[in-house]
């Protein structure tokens, strides 16, 4: 029985854990904001920190380390190169995570990990009483955001339905 063992299984060996940590850090990386499930997200979060760190650095080592969980020579040279302006300011918590809401398909809590520095553009669900709640990230939640007591604001829908009603009626005429 293996009593305090750090970190999460996520249902997977030990090899299809350590590919699929490779594979969300290198699309952060390149993309600088993934998509994930929330328990994947709080698995890679502290990885991606480290790497970081390690390309701070600059050193041999920390670019063998960095080798040994991105496994890309190009990103990870683009990362140390990145880093030492990118990150400068900071010590610690470089990455963020933005609740997305729930995904459709199996009710998993779906998140947006970005890094701190990058700008998160999410809708945002208002309540009666004038607070903000967890956004919402599909249009079939929407009705149940309503029953919650919150009120999601449709109004770029519309606007897009109104524009496309009146170019149909300058082309009739």
């Amino acid at each position: 029985m293996n009593h305090s063992v750090y970190g999460r299984k996520l249902s997977r060996t030990k090899n299809e854990r350590r590919r699929l940590f490779m594979g969300l850090v290198r699309d952060l990386m390149l993309h600088s904001r993934i998509t994930t499930t929330m328990a994947k997200a709080k698995a890679v979060q502290p990885l991606v920190d480290k790497l970081i760190t390690q390309a701070k650095l600059g050193t041999g080592a920390s670019y063998k380390n960095m080798l040994k969980v991105i496994d890309n020579g190009t990103i990870t040279h683009r990362i140390i190169a990145d880093a030492k302006d990118r990150f400068s300011k900071r010590n610690s918590g470089y990455t963020r995570i933005t609740k997305l809401g729930i995904r459709v398909g199996d009710g998993r809590e779906e998140v947006l990990l970005s890094f701190v520095d990058e700008v998160v553009d999410a809708p945002v669900v208002k309540t009666e009483d004038g607070g903000q709640k967890t956004p919402l990230r599909h249009s079939g939640y929407e009705g149940q955001a309503e029953g919650r007591g919150q009120k999601v604001e449709k109004v770029k829908k519309v606007e897009k339905v109104k524009k496309t009603k009146e170019s149909k009626k300058k082309i009739i005429k």
